[in-house]
């Protein structure tokens, strides 16, 4: 059975339709990207399917569960994390205290300490800026925060929205190879939202390409290393 399985979605914003017909599946533990250009569709996928933005066609099930019409919170409990484009920290508390109060819903403060352990583990650089403003983090730490909190949740599915935005190159590699890790040891199945299409195909197992909200490419990033290919796509 797929972990998120999402049937001829339509969504979009007042009189605009933005997804048409939009289907996509990824399976438990798959690192699966999805790319296209700006203004695609991408981002209004991810908020359909994580319950931001409620979709007016097409079905969503996450796990044996439907779940179109569930607001945030409620797929958060399931399993689902979501970290977006913009800087998704508390900037007035410190690097421990955001994960502190990620963990808030955890009767088990065993657990949480465990689950920041792990995220400092992966992040070491979140260790050292412990007690540092997380709005004064680089824009790079700040990423790597963001996606700690997510992981504070211990998500079945991670959904990234353009984690590369704004960081450099060197930045960028360090993210991927810790997102890489996660999906690698935890197991965690990962849905990679991506402009930075070397980064996407680098390190995703499967590919979707979004063209003016339609899916129009499904399979392996290898075929996509041909830039003519990319070019008729896009």
């Amino acid at each position: 059975m797929a972990l998120l399985e999402v049937d001829k979605l339509v969504a979009g914003y007042h009189k605009n339709v933005v997804l048409n017909d939009v289907s996509l599946q990824i399976e438990p533990g798959e690192f699966v990207a999805l790319i296209g250009h700006n203004g695609a569709g991408k981002t209004t996928l991810l908020n359909s399917v994580f319950g931001i933005l409620r979709a007016r066609e097409g079905r969503v099930r996450f796990g044996d569960r439907a779940i179109d019409g569930s607001v945030p919170a409620a797929n958060v409990a399931r399993g689902m994390a979501l970290v977006p484009q913009e800087r998704a920290v508390f900037a007035n508390l410190n690097v421990r205290d955001n994960l502190d109060l990620a963990s808030i819903t955890l009767t088990d403060r065993h657990a949480a300490h465990h689950r920041i352990e792990a995220v400092e583990h992966l992040f070491p650089i979140l260790r050292q800026r412990a007690a540092q403003l997380a709005g004064t983090l680089s824009g790079g730490e700040q990423r790597m925060l963001a996606v700690g909190i997510a992981l504070m949740l211990a998500p079945r599915l991670l959904m990234l929205d353009e984690p590369s935005l704004g960081l450099a190159p060197l930045v960028v590699r360090d993210l991927m190879e810790r997102i890489r890790e996660v999906n690698r040891e935890q197991g965690t199945a990962i849905l990679l939202v991506e402009q930075n299409v070397r980064a996407a195909l680098a390190n995703a197992s499967r590919v979707y390409v979004m063209k003016l909200g339609r899916i129009v490419y499904d399979g392996l990033p290898d075929p996509l290393h041909d830039k003519s290919r990319l070019m008729e796509l896009f």
